[in-house]
Protein backbone atom coordinates (compact mmCIF):
# COMPACT_ATOMS: atom_id res chain seq x y z
CA UNK A 1 0.00 0.00 0.00
CA UNK A 2 1.12 3.57 -0.88
CA UNK A 3 2.47 5.88 2.09
CA UNK A 4 2.29 9.89 2.39
CA UNK A 5 3.57 11.82 5.34
CA UNK A 6 1.24 14.67 5.85
CA UNK A 7 0.80 17.41 8.35
CA UNK A 8 -1.61 17.34 11.01
CA UNK A 9 -2.38 20.87 10.96
CA UNK A 10 -3.96 19.76 7.69
CA UNK A 11 -6.67 17.53 9.41
CA UNK A 12 -10.01 18.40 9.83
CA UNK A 13 -11.98 15.74 11.67
CA UNK A 14 -11.40 12.52 9.57
CA UNK A 15 -9.95 14.94 6.08
CA UNK A 16 -6.50 15.49 5.18
CA UNK A 17 -5.51 17.67 2.68
CA UNK A 18 -2.29 16.08 1.49
CA UNK A 19 0.88 18.48 0.61
CA UNK A 20 0.73 20.18 -2.76
CA UNK A 21 3.68 17.57 -3.55
CA UNK A 22 2.17 14.36 -2.25
CA UNK A 23 -0.68 15.13 -3.93
CA UNK A 24 0.71 15.94 -7.81
CA UNK A 25 3.09 11.64 -6.65
CA UNK A 26 -0.64 10.86 -6.34
CA UNK A 27 -2.59 12.39 -9.41
CA UNK A 28 0.87 12.48 -11.73
CA UNK A 29 2.46 9.53 -11.09
CA UNK A 30 0.72 7.10 -9.40
CA UNK A 31 -2.36 7.65 -10.76
CA UNK A 32 -4.67 6.70 -7.92
CA UNK A 33 -8.55 7.21 -8.10
CA UNK A 34 -11.61 8.25 -6.10
CA UNK A 35 -12.18 5.21 -3.47
CA UNK A 36 -8.24 3.98 -3.33
CA UNK A 37 -6.96 3.36 -0.25
CA UNK A 38 -3.31 5.04 0.90
CA UNK A 39 -1.70 4.59 4.27
CA UNK A 40 -1.22 8.28 5.99
CA UNK A 41 1.78 8.64 8.30
CA UNK A 42 1.67 12.26 10.58
CA UNK A 43 5.36 11.52 11.95
CA UNK A 44 4.02 11.18 15.48
CA UNK A 45 4.46 7.18 15.42
CA UNK A 46 0.41 6.84 14.28
CA UNK A 47 -0.61 4.83 11.16
CA UNK A 48 -3.73 5.87 9.18
CA UNK A 49 -5.64 3.62 6.68
CA UNK A 50 -6.97 6.37 4.50
CA UNK A 51 -9.66 6.81 1.54
CA UNK A 52 -9.09 9.19 -1.21
CA UNK A 53 -11.81 11.44 -1.71
CA UNK A 54 -11.06 14.02 -3.95
CA UNK A 55 -8.62 14.65 -6.81
CA UNK A 56 -7.13 18.08 -6.88
CA UNK A 57 -4.14 20.47 -6.29
CA UNK A 58 -4.49 18.92 -3.17
CA UNK A 59 -5.78 15.86 -2.89
CA UNK A 60 -8.32 15.18 0.03
CA UNK A 61 -8.42 11.67 2.12
CA UNK A 62 -10.96 10.53 4.62
CA UNK A 63 -9.20 8.57 7.63
CA UNK A 64 -10.83 5.19 8.40
CA UNK A 65 -8.64 4.00 10.48
CA UNK A 66 -5.65 4.53 12.99
CA UNK A 67 -3.18 2.32 14.63
CA UNK A 68 -2.11 4.54 17.70
CA UNK A 69 0.10 1.17 19.41
CA UNK A 70 2.82 1.60 16.88
CA UNK A 71 5.98 0.81 18.91
CA UNK A 72 9.56 1.82 17.61
CA UNK A 73 12.38 -0.47 19.13
CA UNK A 74 13.25 -0.95 22.72
CA UNK A 75 16.47 0.38 22.61
CA UNK A 76 17.12 3.91 21.30
CA UNK A 77 20.02 3.72 18.77
CA UNK A 78 21.82 7.02 18.26
CA UNK A 79 24.11 6.96 15.64
CA UNK A 80 27.31 9.81 15.30
CA UNK A 81 28.74 10.11 11.71
CA UNK A 82 31.44 11.60 10.26
CA UNK A 83 31.07 13.31 6.97
CA UNK A 84 31.14 11.52 4.10
CA UNK A 85 31.83 13.23 0.49
CA UNK A 86 29.29 13.12 -1.89
CA UNK A 87 26.28 10.28 -1.96
CA UNK A 88 27.71 8.17 0.61
CA UNK A 89 26.34 10.45 3.39
CA UNK A 90 22.86 9.85 1.32
CA UNK A 91 23.03 6.42 1.51
CA UNK A 92 23.87 6.49 5.41
CA UNK A 93 20.93 8.31 5.86
CA UNK A 94 18.43 6.04 4.18
CA UNK A 95 19.92 2.74 5.55
CA UNK A 96 20.03 4.38 9.03
CA UNK A 97 16.45 5.08 8.47
CA UNK A 98 15.66 1.85 7.55
CA UNK A 99 17.19 0.09 10.00
CA UNK A 100 15.81 1.99 12.98
CA UNK A 101 18.07 4.13 14.23
CA UNK A 102 16.54 6.84 16.65
CA UNK A 103 18.44 9.63 15.66
CA UNK A 104 21.36 10.62 13.30
CA UNK A 105 24.21 13.06 13.59
CA UNK A 106 26.53 14.59 11.90
CA UNK A 107 29.72 15.92 12.37
CA UNK A 108 33.01 17.33 11.23
CA UNK A 109 36.48 14.86 12.09
CA UNK A 110 39.78 15.67 10.88
CA UNK A 111 39.79 13.22 8.24
CA UNK A 112 36.45 13.73 7.07
CA UNK A 113 36.55 14.46 2.70
CA UNK A 114 32.74 16.06 2.77
CA UNK A 115 33.34 18.94 5.04
CA UNK A 116 30.13 21.38 4.79
CA UNK A 117 31.98 24.03 3.01
CA UNK A 118 29.20 27.11 4.17
CA UNK A 119 25.98 27.37 5.78
CA UNK A 120 23.77 27.84 2.51
CA UNK A 121 25.19 24.37 1.50
CA UNK A 122 24.90 22.93 4.78
CA UNK A 123 21.19 23.92 4.84
CA UNK A 124 20.88 22.26 1.32
CA UNK A 125 22.25 19.27 2.35
CA UNK A 126 20.68 18.76 5.58
CA UNK A 127 16.94 19.67 3.56
CA UNK A 128 18.00 16.59 1.04
CA UNK A 129 18.66 14.42 4.17
CA UNK A 130 15.12 14.99 5.44
CA UNK A 131 13.65 14.45 2.12
CA UNK A 132 15.29 11.49 2.37
CA UNK A 133 14.41 10.27 5.88
CA UNK A 134 10.90 10.47 4.89
CA UNK A 135 11.22 8.81 1.53
CA UNK A 136 12.85 5.82 3.61
CA UNK A 137 10.03 5.91 6.14
CA UNK A 138 7.59 5.38 3.41
CA UNK A 139 9.76 2.93 1.92
CA UNK A 140 10.02 0.75 5.06
CA UNK A 141 6.57 1.61 6.66
CA UNK A 142 8.51 3.23 9.61
CA UNK A 143 5.47 5.79 11.42
CA UNK A 144 8.02 8.09 13.11
CA UNK A 145 10.60 9.78 11.19
CA UNK A 146 14.66 9.43 12.38
CA UNK A 147 15.87 12.77 13.98
CA UNK A 148 18.23 14.53 12.09
CA UNK A 149 20.60 16.87 13.80
CA UNK A 150 22.71 19.52 12.27
CA UNK A 151 26.63 18.81 11.56
CA UNK A 152 28.68 20.32 14.83
CA UNK A 153 32.22 19.26 15.38
CA UNK A 154 33.59 15.90 17.27
CA UNK A 155 34.16 17.37 20.39
CA UNK A 156 30.33 18.55 20.51
CA UNK A 157 28.73 15.35 19.93
CA UNK A 158 30.91 13.81 22.44
CA UNK A 159 29.45 16.43 24.89
CA UNK A 160 26.27 16.61 24.28
CA UNK A 161 26.36 12.44 24.90
CA UNK A 162 28.08 12.54 27.61
CA UNK A 163 25.11 14.62 29.26
CA UNK A 164 22.47 11.28 28.44
CA UNK A 165 22.78 8.99 31.44
CA UNK A 166 23.04 5.41 31.12
CA UNK A 167 24.21 5.32 27.89
CA UNK A 168 26.87 2.26 26.45
CA UNK A 169 29.08 4.58 23.52
CA UNK A 170 30.78 2.72 21.07
CA UNK A 171 33.39 4.19 19.18
CA UNK A 172 34.09 1.83 16.08
CA UNK A 173 38.01 1.78 15.02
CA UNK A 174 40.01 0.06 12.65
CA UNK A 175 42.81 0.29 14.89
CA UNK A 176 41.37 -1.68 17.53
CA UNK A 177 42.33 -5.10 18.06
CA UNK A 178 41.55 -6.61 20.99
CA UNK A 179 37.75 -5.52 21.68
CA UNK A 180 34.80 -6.78 20.42
CA UNK A 181 31.49 -6.70 20.21
CA UNK A 182 30.84 -10.39 22.23
CA UNK A 183 33.60 -9.18 24.87
CA UNK A 184 30.46 -6.68 26.27
CA UNK A 185 27.84 -7.11 28.33
CA UNK A 186 24.14 -7.72 27.20
CA UNK A 187 23.12 -4.89 25.05
CA UNK A 188 19.23 -5.51 26.05
CA UNK A 189 20.51 -4.38 29.12
CA UNK A 190 20.48 -0.62 27.98
CA UNK A 191 17.99 1.71 27.28
CA UNK A 192 19.94 3.69 25.17
CA UNK A 193 23.35 2.78 22.66
CA UNK A 194 25.30 5.85 21.05
CA UNK A 195 27.61 4.50 18.26
CA UNK A 196 30.54 6.96 16.53
CA UNK A 197 31.79 5.82 12.78
CA UNK A 198 34.34 7.85 11.09
CA UNK A 199 35.10 9.20 7.63
CA UNK A 200 36.53 7.34 4.72
CA UNK A 201 40.42 8.13 6.54
CA UNK A 202 38.82 6.37 9.87
CA UNK A 203 39.23 8.50 13.27
CA UNK A 204 42.70 9.37 14.35
CA UNK A 205 44.18 8.09 17.86
CA UNK A 206 44.05 11.91 19.72
CA UNK A 207 39.99 11.62 18.12
CA UNK A 208 39.54 7.88 20.01
CA UNK A 209 41.32 9.53 22.93
CA UNK A 210 39.02 12.35 23.43
CA UNK A 211 36.09 10.33 22.56
CA UNK A 212 36.93 7.50 25.56
CA UNK A 213 37.00 11.23 27.61
CA UNK A 214 33.13 11.26 27.11
CA UNK A 215 32.67 7.86 27.78
CA UNK A 216 33.22 5.92 24.32
CA UNK A 217 35.13 2.69 24.12
CA UNK A 218 36.49 1.68 21.05
CA UNK A 219 35.60 -1.81 19.07
CA UNK A 220 36.55 -3.74 16.13
CA UNK A 221 34.11 -5.20 13.44
CA UNK A 222 36.79 -7.93 12.58
CA UNK A 223 40.01 -7.81 10.67
CA UNK A 224 38.14 -6.37 7.35
CA UNK A 225 38.88 -2.64 6.49
CA UNK A 226 35.53 -1.48 5.71
CA UNK A 227 34.45 1.09 3.30
CA UNK A 228 33.05 3.51 5.75
CA UNK A 229 29.71 3.82 4.62
CA UNK A 230 30.01 -0.34 4.88
CA UNK A 231 30.96 -0.02 8.21
CA UNK A 232 28.03 2.02 9.22
CA UNK A 233 25.59 0.04 7.97
CA UNK A 234 27.15 -3.16 9.44
CA UNK A 235 27.62 -1.90 12.73
CA UNK A 236 23.99 -0.72 13.30
CA UNK A 237 23.05 -4.22 12.14
CA UNK A 238 24.94 -5.88 14.67
CA UNK A 239 23.84 -3.83 16.91
CA UNK A 240 20.13 -3.71 16.85
CA UNK A 241 20.41 -7.27 16.75
CA UNK A 242 22.56 -8.13 19.85
CA UNK A 243 19.68 -5.76 21.67
CA UNK A 244 17.42 -7.87 20.47
CA UNK A 245 15.61 -5.82 17.95
CA UNK A 246 16.04 -8.07 14.64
Amino acid sequence: MRRFFFDPAARNGDIVLLSEIESRHIVKSLRLHVGSQIELLDGSGVRYLAEIRDLGRQVAVRILTADADVQEGRVALHVGQAMLKNTKMDFVVEKCTELGVTSLSPFVSSRCQGKLDNEERGGKRQQRWQRIVESACKQCSRPRPMELSGCCSLAKHCAAVSAEPQSLRLLFWEEEKERRLHDLPPFSNYGRIDLLLGPEGGFSREEVELASQFGYQSISLGQRILRAETATVAAIAIVRYLSGEM
